[in-house]
């Protein structure tokens, strides 16, 4: 399978040569991305087939990989995508025989493709097959990670999502549009009576350029049915080259001038998207599709040839397209019975994936309600959820699984993890109005309703609920008691039983758990290491982690889904560690990921510690941008705690660059008492660390009144070295040396700060320090000119850690101390990135979204994420009344 789709098709050999395209493409040597964009039958592929030889042929190591829907499946994509890369990064492998998760691969991958010494052209074609967020963010990463020299060319029909606007404004991207892949007058010439061996005068070649506008395709069928005119010039004073024109001439030159057995067996496994000989038997009642495939790869009716050993074929997708219309249109009434033969035949050669796919374009719930009762446990044991629920969804919407409470149940387990809590709770709350549920069904139901209290941050709602389901749970029903346990798990850490938390993620990985769900058993791994990042062993969380996302074999039919659940603790461990690269590439993958799901805490540590790594790397802009979008998220979804912890991170920001009127503002926008004292009983893990109080806290000893939050902090420090919070207690000693610095306690400040340094030291936390910015520096710099504080207890590692941490970069922002914190202008301006400024300018102007995305150079969604950053800063509601608020601040003129 994945040798097909890593060989380059082979050419038909009437190729005319695009050489000044290829030269293009070849001196481009500073872009990372080589794109081009346009619809089907322009010559994409052609193009870059031409350009895959020309690199061949100079020496330089080549790649190339087909890209179909199935990709959208993140482990095959990564299997596909490592099998093409594997014969140019030596020790890369395919990826098939990789034992980590999809995340593990990719990383892996990542790393050795960028420590490769030597350029290469990676040629991804199809690419708008690829709607995969994840996939396509590791498809961005490995642009940002391409070694010096090397490149990926992409053909796609549409703009992908791969960060043009910042690749174009680099000089790294190089973009081929319709217009430079449309044949130049020469080269219709050369095409028509070269090529093709046509007798045209230059006056039908002209008019032939003129009419399809050196169009492709229309030229490709054109020249198909000049070869039997006796008249050319007059069929070219007829043709237009129009959408219209090509498929009236693909009826009547191509299809028309077949012989009938030809034509049905074109338009009968055009259903297909793969040919081979006993698939083409099977669906066309036939025994002599080999023959057949090899008398169209002849006569070039648009077959794609797939050089592998079993001699497998496509359809140049256009032509597929036109097919399938065609066959909808003159044997409509045939189409389910292709599909149930193709189902079939699957089913009996071990693919239930595609059988089910079949079954279900042949609308044959007879054949496809059995499949899916087989297979579907086992696909969300899996983690498949995406696949089931853009299964399911039409099924449940039609009635058709009320037969089968079962697979209702999978249903709604599969949009929980797809599309989140929200979106599962109205098909559980259906699944519990029936009666008629089968036992079985009723332990699902209710383990999901557990979980889904859980995830919406009904706490103390669920714990009953949970409890009640591992209680009802059969010991044979391995998938739901592995869940119940996991979600008992979670719920004992959230509530500070964290003994009960590590008990119950050791009940829900037995044996059995292994072999029945590694989805489950990835969750598992995933609460323990929460537990232990909580209680500060943090080298233990790191090594738990990975293990826990490398749950399960890889290969084209393992999980994909939900490992986010755990690829963002691991991320949160990772950044605490200070290994902000490997963080960031978690991230990349799991962010678009969780944004659907919508799950609070998860969408809180992804955004906040994107951001902070943003700012880290000085791109304060995309900082803003991760928070605005996790403030929209919560507002949408209607989280609260989301909106208010996005609003929190600002504030810590805003405190880091002295702008204390600013961060007291967005403080106040916080304050929503009944969902802190809530938050204050609880372990949750995105407040862990950063809540309202310690906040305030960090706002009082920046503005002056420190003296104000000294026992309050020192009563939190208590409360949560009590409970074990270990990593809170880190940061509330350094936020408390830092209060007792600031009121001439510097003994005890010293003392408080030692004793952090000690217990961070032994585990590796580094961002705990280096995120409170400058002020924390200057008493480390303090506390290395007396190590006799540190010395205590062996203090060698401790001292050590101390220079490392003096080593670091920290906080770049200017200080800045308005005088008059109400009306200061610069301060005002200061709420603004200098892009997000001239955005508004241009906007006052009175330039619409396409005119400033074409002013600046980006996309018009850029230009709408700018807006609407605008917005949320300046607290107005649309593009008016953000102009007329910058004016009276004075920001624009």
């Amino acid at each position: 399978m994945f040798a097909a789709k890593s060989t380059a098709p082979q050419p038909s050999g009437q190729e005319i040569a695009r050489t000044e395209l290829c030269e293009r493409i070849f001196a481009a040597g500073a872009a990372r991305l080589v794109l081009l964009r346009a619809p089907a039958g322009f010559g994409k592929t052609t193009a870059m087939l031409q350009a895959y030889e020309h690199f061949r042929q100079t020496g330089l190591p080549v790649a190339w990989l087909t890209l179909d829907r199935a990709d959208n499946d993140l482990a095959r994509f990564l299997v596909a995508l490592s099998t093409a890369l594997s014969p140019l990064i030596p020790g890369l492998g395919t990826g098939a025989e990789f034992s980590g998760g999809p995340d593990a691969l990719a990383f892996a991958m990542i790393d050795r493709v960028s420590a490769h010494p030597a350029p290469f052209a990676l040629f991804l074609d199809d690419f708008e097959a690829l709607q995969n967020p994840a996939a396509i963010g590791i498809v961005t990463e490995l642009i940002e990670q391409l070694p010096r020299g090397a490149q990926l060319i992409v053909g796609s029909r549409g703009v992908p999502d791969l960060g043009l606007g910042r690749l174009r404004t680099r000089g790294r991207l190089l973009e081929v549009e319709p217009a430079q892949l449309r044949f130049s007058e020469a080269e219709v010439d050369a095409f028509l009576r070269q090529g093709r061996g046509l007798s045209l005068s230059s006056d039908d070649v002209r008019r032939l350029h003129r009419s399809t506008e050196g169009w492709a395709a229309a030229l490709g069928l054109a020249s198909i049915s000049l070869e039997n005119r006796d008249d050319p010039a007059r069929f070219i004073a007829g043709f237009s080259g129009s959408n219209a024109a090509v498929v009236a001439y693909l009826v009547e030159d191509v299809l028309g001038r077949q012989t009938e057995d030809i034509r049905s067996f074109l338009l009968r496994t055009s259903v297909l998207s793969e040919l081979h000989a006993p698939l083409c038997d099977a669906v066309c009642g036939r025994s002599d599709s080999a023959d057949m495939l090899q008398r169209l790869e002849q006569a070039h009716l648009f077959l794609v040839p797939l050089r592998n050993e079993h001699s497998q074929y496509r359809y140049h997708g256009m032509f597929a397209e036109f097919l399938r219309a065609e066959l909808a249109r003159q044997h409509a009434a045939e189409i389910p019975w292709l599909h149930r033969a193709a189902s079939r035949w699957f089913a009996d050669n071990g693919r239930p994936i595609a059988a089910i796919e079949h079954a279900l374009a042949a609308g044959d719930l007879a054949l496809a309600l059995p499949e899916l009762n087989r297979h579907a446990q086992s696909l969300l044991d899996d983690g498949r959820v995406r696949l089931l629920s853009r299964w399911l969804d039409p099924l449940q919407e039609s009635g058709a699984l009320d037969a089968s409470p079962m697979l209702l149940v999978v249903h709604a387990w599969a949009v929980c993890f797809a599309r989140g809590p929200r979106s599962a709770e109205p098909l559980l709350d259906r699944l519990e109005q029936r009666n008629d549920i089968e036992p079985e069904a009723r332990t699902h139901r209710l383990a999901m309703r557990a979980l889904l209290l859980s995830l919406t941050d009904q706490v103390e709602e669920a714990v009953p609920v949970a409890t009640e389901a591992l209680a009802s749970a059969p010991s044979d029903l391995a998938f739901v008691s592995g869940f119940v346990k996991v979600n008992l798990s979670i719920l004992a850490l959230v509530t500070g039983r964290f003994h009960d938390a590590l008990r119950y993620a050791d009940a829900a990985r037995s044996p059995e758990q292994i072999r029945s769900s590694p989805f489950n058993f990835a969750l598992s791994g995933a609460a323990e290491g929460v537990v232990d990042l909580t209680q500060g062993r943090l080298r233990k969380a790191i090594a738990g982690l990975r293990i826990a996302v490398s749950t399960g074999a890889l290969d084209d039919n393992r999980p994909t889904n939900g490992n986010a659940l755990v690829g963002i603790p691991l991320a949160l461990a990772l950044y605490e560690a200070g290994q902000l690269d490997q963080a960031e590439r978690l991230l990349v993958v799991y962010i678009p990921l969780i944004r659907g799901v919508c799950i609070p805490d998860d969408l809180i540590t992804s955004h906040v510690v994107m951001a902070r790594i943003a700012a880290d790397r000085g791109d304060d802009e995309r900082a803003e941008q991760m928070l605005a979008e996790l403030e929209h998220i919560g507002h949408r979804d209607g989280l609260p705690r989301v909106v208010a912890m996005a609003r929190l991170e600002r504030v810590r920001t805003l405190l880091m660059a002295d702008r204390l009127f600013h961060a007291r503002a967005e403080l106040d926008r916080c304050g929503d008492r009944a969902l802190w004292s809530r938050v204050a009983r609880l372990s949750l893990r995105a407040n862990e660390v950063e809540t309202y109080d310690l906040a305030v806290a960090r706002w009082s000893v920046r503005s002056g009144h420190a003296a104000a939050v000294v026992r309050a902090l020192r009563t939190e420090l208590d409360a949560a070295e009590r409970a074990q919070r270990e990593r809170r207690a880190l940061t509330l000693r350094i936020l408390l040396a830092q209060a007792l610095h600031k009121t001439d306690q510097h003994n005890k400040a010293m003392r408080m700060l030692a004793r952090a340094v000690r217990t961070a030291s032994a585990e590796g936390y580094v961002r705990a320090f280096l995120d409170e910015g400058m002020l924390l520096r200057a008493l480390l710099l303090e506390l290395r000119s007396v190590p006799d504080v540190l010395e205590v207890d062996g203090g060698g590692d401790a001292l050590a850690f101390v220079d490392q941490l003096l080593q670091e970069p920290v906080d770049r922002a200017a200080p800045h101390s308005p005088t008059d914190a109400g009306r200061d202008i610069t301060a005002a301006s200061e709420l603004l990135t200098r892009k997000e400024l001239q955005v508004l300018r241009l906007a006052a102007e009175g330039l619409t979204n396409d005119q400033l995305a074409e002013r600046l150079f980006v996309a018009e969604t850029t230009v709408r994420t700018h807006l609407r950053n605008i917005n949320v800063k300046l607290d107005t509601r649309g593009r008016v009344e953000a102009i007329a608020a910058a004016r009276k601040l004075g920001m624009i003129g």
